[in-house]
């Protein structure tokens, strides 16, 4: 609504403006855009100048009231049309918001008034509670539509240097004051389309700050590698701090340990403790310039370590203190090692306060901490250093093995090895490979007496070599010391088809001892029955030997043989071994001559078989006439038929023995007696 006396202006300026309107031309009022208070004296107006293309100006008035309802007064007159602005000195825009229009004359004639502006005026509450409330008017309700619909409100200190503290749309603010003792002064801005910029008036006050800062959140504290605490926390947001206290949380009670100064200052390290013994709890408070404290942040307490070992299973079992109160919460624990002093690395991670860390090595050094992490992965924070040096039975020295011999009867194969029973273990590991390097594990045996002779029984020995090596087992079942690796003989034995009275023995190398092979001896059999004394012996490195067995032609023909590695001297253990190849065999065909006549009454009177290396339990000779009587039989190689009472000159013979390798022959023939 328009104050009175515009009201009654403006209804003469329409009625005069219909009684002579085809008369008189009329100048529009400037568009009204900005109140500036420049100073506690002056306002500056701001317009927008109006159309007068007949050149109709007069002059622009500028009206004033302190209420929205007037009177209003005329406070001054500009002559110049092309002047867009009016300075009011004195003014009382500093006191209390004042109200402005504008109108232009034209000759005789009056222009509607402008809208009405109201300048900004600042209000301030101070109650010395830290907290300084403002307020302000717009410029006019609604907002014109060229003004901006944003406030700028800043602030004066020290003297000459404004610093903007609030932009928005809100006519109020709280300002906190963060100095103990301060002079601020506030203004307000708010900027027209046009370029102008409406100012309030400045007000100020001197406030006081008895408000504590806000209150911090802790990052982390951790245990570095020297037991050291080490705490950290953001900067505060209340810029007015300018100390960090640190407290131990003891017993229910937080403890003052130290005062870091700085605003920026964020971390201290605590070298009294206890963080290698148990966990210990900090946090922190901040302090302003007016020695406000915060209050203190949540506590946060270092993870302690401690790790235990399981002698049997040879695993660290860790466990700590779960970690509360990190920023966005935990999201996981990493495992660090170190092994001997290397570098830590990550052996695991887990969401649990627990983790075993297994398959250690006896006599190795483990050193471990923990690192938890937030959830994402910002803020991380260590725990002590445990170490432990894992250990192991006390169990056997050695495991050695003395012999891989083939049994000449059974032909299995005789593992036997020897333990160090000055310590207790619980059993070993018998391994075979049948090539030295793939190993595989064939029977777990119970400790007994040493020497130890395990029998393996799946050997083909004639076939291939076989290589063995024994692991002792601690008291804990544990792998312990591993044995060396012993290769077993293959003896082939051939005999020489052109000249029988010759059986040739090839062998390989047996491997190994301590002391090294010195010889090999050579031992026979001759039907099925071994010399225990050897044959021959023949130094290392021999592997061939080429027996002749003409003296043995009255026997069966069947030899066998097996070889015998004798250790050399120099055995580590003290000991001094045999080992023994597969027996192998040789055949020597038989040789049988058979005369095919006699003379009863001459010089060979007597028919007599010669024969060589046949089986004599199962000779058998018979003579028939041609009617198929039989008229002579033996069973023995030396007794002949002498042709008593032979009538016929023709007789067939028949002759029966059994070979080396047990083969019943049958030889047929005719002989003839001379007369």
């Amino acid at each position: 609504m328009l104050p009175l006396k515009k009201t009654v202006l403006y209804f003469l300026l329409v009625l005069n403006a219909v009684l002579f309107s085809g008369l008189n031309a009329q100048v529009a009022a400037p568009e009204l855009r900005c109140i500036a208070v420049t100073s506690p004296t002056s306002a500056v107006l701001s317009w927008i100048i109006p159309t007068d293309p007949s050149g109709l100006f007069s002059q622009y008035q500028i009206w004033s009231s302190p209420t929205q309802t007037g009177p209003f007064v005329l406070i001054g007159t500009v002559n110049s049309y092309n002047q867009s602005s009016y300075t009011q000195s004195p003014t009382n825009a500093d006191l209390q918001s004042q109200y402005y229009y504008v109108i232009t004359i034209s000759g005789t004639n009056t222009s509607v008034p402008s809208d009405t502006l109201r300048s900004v005026y600042v209000n301030l509450s101070n109650s010395g509670n830290g907290v300084v409330s403002l307020n302000w008017n717009a410029i006019h309700n609604p907002s014109p539509t060229s003004s901006s619909s944003t406030y700028t409100l800043s602030r004066e200190a020290p003297v000459g240097t404004w610093t903007t503290i609030y932009t928005g749309n809100k006519i109020n603010y709280n300002d906190t004051v963060v100095i103990c003792k301060i002079f601020y002064n506030y203004k307000v801005e708010i900027s027209d389309g046009s370029g102008c910029v409406s100012v309030s008036n400045v007000v100020g006050d001197t406030c006081y700050n008895i408000q504590a800062p806000n209150k911090l959140i802790m990052d982390s504290v951790s245990v570095n590698s020297n037991g050291e605490s080490v705490i950290g926390w953001p900067a505060s947001p209340s810029t007015d701090v300018t100390a960090y206290i640190i407290y131990k949380s003891s017993g229910g009670f937080l403890i003052p340990i130290d005062t870091i100064y700085g605003y920026n200052n964020t971390s201290f390290t605590y070298t009294l403790t206890s963080a290698t013994s148990s966990s210990q709890g900090y946090c922190v408070a901040a302090i302003d310039s007016c020695g406000n404290y915060s209050i203190p942040s949540l506590t946060h307490n270092t993870m302690f370590l401690n790790t235990s070992y399981d002698l049997c299973s040879r695993t660290a079992s860790l466990n700590w203190t779960a970690y509360s109160n990190l920023p966005k919460g935990v999201s996981r624990y990493d495992i660090y090692c170190s092994v001997n002093g290397a570098p830590s690395v990550v052996v695991g991670s887990t969401s649990n306060s627990t983790f075993a860390h297994a398959a250690l090595n006896p006599g190795y050094q483990y050193c471990y901490f923990v690192r938890v992490r937030n959830t994402d992965l910002t803020i991380s924070a260590s725990s002590n250093i445990s170490c432990l040096t894992a250990g192991g039975l006390p169990g056997p020295s050695f495991v050695y093995i003395n012999s891989v011999s083939v049994n000449t009867s059974s032909k299995q194969m005789e593992v036997t090895y020897s333990v160090d029973t000055s310590k207790a273990f619980k059993g070993c590991s018998i391994y075979k490979s049948e090539d030295g390097i793939e190993f595989t594990k064939i029977a777990s045996v119970s400790s007994t007496v040493s020497p130890y002779t395990y029998v393996d029984v799946e050997v083909s020995p004639s076939n291939k070599n076989y290589y063995y090596k024994v692991i002792v087992a601690d008291n804990c079942d544990n792998p312990g010391a591993i044995s060396n690796i012993s290769k077993s003989m293959v003896l082939h034995v051939s005999n020489d088809t052109e000249n029988i009275f010759l059986n040739t023995l090839t062998w390989d190398d047996y491997s190994s001892w301590s002391g090294g092979v010195a010889s090999y001896n050579v031992y026979r059999a001759v039907n099925g029955v071994f010399d225990p004394t050897p044959v021959t012996n023949v130094s290392f490195g021999t592997r061939t030997f080429v027996d002749n067995v003409q003296d043995f032609v009255s026997d069966q023909g069947k030899f066998s043989y097996y070889l015998e590695a004798v250790e050399g001297p120099g055995n580590i253990y003290g000991f001094n071994d045999k080992a023994k190849s597969n027996p192998a065999d040789a055949y020597v065909e038989v040789s049988v001559f058979v005369p095919n006549a006699f003379a009863p009454r001459g010089q060979n009177s007597v028919w007599l078989p010669i024969a060589q290396y046949v089986e004599k339990t199962d000779y058998k000779v018979m003579v028939f006439n041609r009617w198929g009587d039989k008229i002579f039989e033996t069973h023995t190689d030396t007794e002949g038929w002498t042709g008593d009472a032979a009538t016929d000159e023709v007789y067939v013979y028949l002759i029966e023995y059994k070979n080396a390798r047990g083969e019943y022959i049958q030889l047929k023939g005719h002989l003839t007696i001379i007369r």
